[in-house]
């Protein structure tokens, strides 16, 4: 199989892994986790570089509900995918204070 097949297959199977856990997550943020998957998990996945997020994942990051995406951040399996020091980095970048402990894990640093 092709490295390009591989990863649409793993981006599909990735976006329904989501779209599962935020229906099956806390009623509320379904749709703000899924307009975070679309416009940012290019920039918290694992094993992606670091990078700046986009004006439009910056967007998406500024209009969630933090405490429901925290608690969905938590859920098992998600965190297999996503990097919560990226979480915390795209965060900080686009100038949204999240708590310590979102998604079940400690900020290495104090986001303000």
């Amino acid at each position: 199989m092709s490295q390009l097949a591989r990863a649409s297959l793993t981006a599909v199977a990735m976006f329904l892994l989501l779209a599962a856990a935020a229906a099956a997550g806390p009623a509320g943020c379904q749709d703000d986790v899924v307009a975070l998957n679309e416009a940012c998990y290019q920039y918290v996945q694992k094993g992606a570089p670091t990078v700046p997020p986009s004006q439009e994942c910056c967007d998406a990051v500024k209009s969630v509900d933090v405490p429901c995406v925290c608690s969905y951040l938590g859920s098992p399996g998600v965190r297999d995918n996503i990097s919560m020091e990226k979480v915390f980095y795209v965060s900080q970048q686009c100038g949204v204070s999240i708590p310590g402990n979102c998604g079940g894990e400690l900020a290495a640093a104090s986001l303000g």
